[in-house]
């Protein structure tokens, strides 16, 4: 990981984006898995109308998977050049992203349920929640905490936002540093090594992390595992894929766990409002511009 031509850390794991689909619930409507996100409102809507219980997702606003959907649009929200900042959401990617969006928010498709919660596993389970867009680290919190719909889950490669196009984006993700006060830093140093590099990458993939290594990733025993939750099916291939399709100019910004806690007292509120999720977001916008001027950036 680095910035400018200095390295600053290593990746510990990545999250390539994929869509996580109910094969039950698509055969029993006869619905085709969605593979643009044009094709994606159009499953909603089918799914929705066979039965009302079941929607395409649940999203109740979510930062990260807002801004892992504006990364595969190709919008390019944050510039970040040291402590100079610019933050626009109105390029044409983030236009692509609410555009489709607000479809599925205006026709109640989406299931007002948040991520993480007993609504939104029983969802995952129950077959009420149709689809899950998220990161390569899934399948392990799939097996974990929707153990009863093992089989009926399946991956495939994120939809796109033009037909043919191979795009995706990352989804969570984490790496290891050594700190300029640490004690030991050759020590904390082969610990990194070991951990995101070494022996300990094989010891992290076995507990269901997702490597952000290329060996790893292009290996053949890599690829060829077969899931048994996803029916046996060769997930990582779509998840390598996936990752090979993840453009690397994205920026987060040096406050974002800030912007992040905001999300849902701006974005949020075109979920549980009349406000248009372009106003919300641009209403996002303001408040990180805020933020950020008043902690010494020079925001834009």
């Amino acid at each position: 990981m680095s910035e400018g031509d200095k390295v600053y850390g290593l990746p510990m794991d990545s999250g390539p984006m994929a869509l996580f689909y109910n094969k039950k619930v698509f055969d029993k409507y006869k619905v085709a898995v969605p593979t643009t996100w044009d094709e994606y409102v159009e499953a909603a809507r089918k799914l929705h109308k066979a039965d009302p219980k079941v929607y395409i997702a649940a999203d109740a606003g979510d930062a990260g998977l807002t801004t892992s959907m504006l990364w595969q649009a190709g919008s390019r929200p944050y510039q970040v050049d040291g402590t100079k900042v610019k933050i626009d959401f109105a390029d044409a990617g983030a236009k692509k992203y609410t555009d489709t969006w607000q479809k599925l928010i205006d026709e109640k498709l989406v299931a007002p349920i948040y991520g993480w919660t007993d609504d939104w596993y029983k969802g995952l389970g129950d077959g009420t929640i149709a689809t899950l867009p998220s990161g390569a680290w899934m399948p392990a919190n799939f097996v974990t905490g929707v153990p009863k719909a093992s089989g009926d889950w399946r991956a495939a490669p994120l939809p796109a936002w033009t037909k043919g196009d191979k795009a995706s984006a990352e989804n969570g993700g984490s790496s290891l540093t050594v700190p300029e006060l640490a004690k030991n830093k050759e020590l904390a140093y082969a610990f990194v090594e070991y951990a995101n590099a070494g022996d300990g990458v094989q010891t992290r993939i076995k507990q269901g992390a997702f490597p952000a290594t290329t060996a790893e990733l292009q290996s053949t025993e890599f690829q060829n595992t077969k899931f048994d939750y996803f029916g046996g099916q060769e997930a990582n291939k779509i998840f390598a894929d996936s990752a090979a399709n993840v453009a690397d100019d994205w920026s987060y910004l040096p406050f974002q766990q800030y912007a992040n806690s905001i999300f849902n007292d701006t974005v949020g509120k075109a979920y549980i409002s009349k406000t248009k999720l372009a106003d919300a977001l641009k209403s996002w916008q303001d408040a990180s511009v805020k933020y950020g001027k008043e902690q010494g950036f020079t925001v834009e």
